[in-house]
């Protein structure tokens, strides 16, 4: 058909054809290529774990393929615990990876009790070749544990799956660690994360062992903690302390011991190291001695023993 000059009318549009874009699984020999000189055996390892985590984040969560980077929270505990390396030579490799920019790793807190606990170690890892990994400010402030639920679960923190890959028996003077399956560290690292964080400060149930030890693994945090946020701190591990070993009356001589064996670390002497062992084997007395009225007795006498005693009352 035809409507004056120059002018012609299609009574049938050709149709469009539709393209369907299947994006291929990130490789990582793509991001490795513009790297001038190899990895070294063990780093190699370690990024191609990271970013075999970091595919796996993508798939569980039924992501796109096209990103130039994925940021994962896991436990640096468990990665080395993996590979079957110390957390000296793992931090070592993941110094390497951060510097290529291949990724960008930083501890992560979350909130405990109302208290700043370490959760575990976030990691951005980069998935496209010459992007530099990079976490964000966002990145560091979301959630990614319920730490009051992992620890009232006994089995979930990642001291209780380093515990439980001991062998030789808890009397074993050198128990042998079995190393971590990939599948119990990908099924820690891929949790979701938690879309609120507990703001609880402290209610009236005492703690249970578990959670009382994650309390006690808390103390060397005393020393690193900035000052001004040190008379909060004390002043709520005493609480639990008070409350965990049943000595809620005596919660004065809870801050007292505290603040003195955080002077005693100030000078060197290991105070806080050596009330991490006593309270950890009260609590084994607790909960294995049956009518035992007075743990707060016991713990002076136990540190009397081991001669911190004298040296916390010189301090006062």
């Amino acid at each position: 058909m035809r409507l004056g000059k120059g002018v012609q009318v299609f009574t049938h549009i050709p149709a469009v054809p539709t393209v369907h874009l299947t994006l291929s699984r990130p490789d990582l020999a793509d991001v490795v290529r513009p790297l001038e000189r190899p990895l070294a055996p063990n780093a190699a390892q370690l990024h191609q774990l990271l970013h075999s985590l970091a595919v796996e984040s993508l798939d569980a969560k039924n992501q796109s393929y096209d990103v130039s980077q994925v940021v994962i929270h896991t436990s640096g505990e468990l990665l080395a615990a993996h590979l079957g390396c110390s957390k000296v030579t793992l931090y070592k490799h993941l110094r390497t990876l951060n510097r290529l920019g291949l990724i960008h790793s930083r501890g992560h807190t979350s909130a405990f009790y109302n208290l700043a606990r370490k959760d575990g170690t976030l990691i951005a890892v980069s998935l496209k070749a010459g992007v530099k990994a990079q976490l964000r400010y966002w990145d560091m402030k979301a959630s990614y544990r319920d730490l009051t639920a992992d620890s009232q679960s006994g089995t979930r923190t990642a001291w209780a799956i380093l515990q439980a890959l001991k062998g030789g028996g808890v009397n074993s003077q050198f128990p042998q660690r079995k190393k971590l399956s990939y599948t119990s560290l990908r099924a820690w690292t891929l949790k979701e994360p938690d879309s609120t964080t507990p703001d609880t400060l402290f209610d009236c149930k005492p703690p249970s062992p578990s959670s009382l030890r994650e309390y006690v693994y808390a103390l060397p945090e005393l020393a690193e903690g900035h000052p001004t946020t040190r008379n909060q701190m004390i002043e709520k591990l005493a609480r639990v302390f008070a409350l965990g070993f049943k000595d809620v009356t005596n919660l004065k001589f809870w801050c007292w011991l505290l603040w003195r064996c955080f002077e005693g670390e100030c000078r060197g002497e290991g105070s806080l190291y050596q009330l991490q062992n006593a309270l950890t084997r009260l609590i084994t007395d607790v909960q294995e001695w049956d009518g035992l009225k007075r743990p707060g007795a016991l713990l002076v006498a136990r540190l009397k023993e081991a001669g911190l005693w004298d040296g916390l009352g010189a301090s006062s």
